[in-house]
């Protein structure tokens, strides 16, 4: 028997694979003439619908434009905290 433990990347709890969301944040270099595109650097992890919640993210499902106050809420929190949340997942900036 194989049994599988899924762990969200900022809190270090266990959860099941149903509470975990993929966040991804790559950093591409943009096509030039007569070049390609290129990626710097990605940053992927996996949060628990707790983590979300504590930061202002709805995570309940949206459904036929039932919640649609939700999301635009989740749009706004998401916005105004952007940096915020990047750096929570390890994404670090410097100048």
């Amino acid at each position: 028997m194989i049994t599988k433990t899924f762990i969200c990347d900022l809190c270090k709890k266990s959860v099941g694979e149903s509470e975990l969301y993929p966040l991804s944040v790559n950093l591409t270099v943009p096509k030039q003439k007569n070049t390609y595109s290129a990626k710097l650097a990605s940053c992927n992890k996996d949060v628990c619908r707790e983590c979300l919640g504590k930061r202002g993210l709805v995570t309940d499902a949206i459904e036929n434009g039932e919640k649609k106050e939700e999301f635009q809420q989740n749009q706004k929190t998401f916005e105004s905290k952007f940096i915020d949340f990047l750096e929570d997942i390890g994404v670090a900036f410097v100048e």
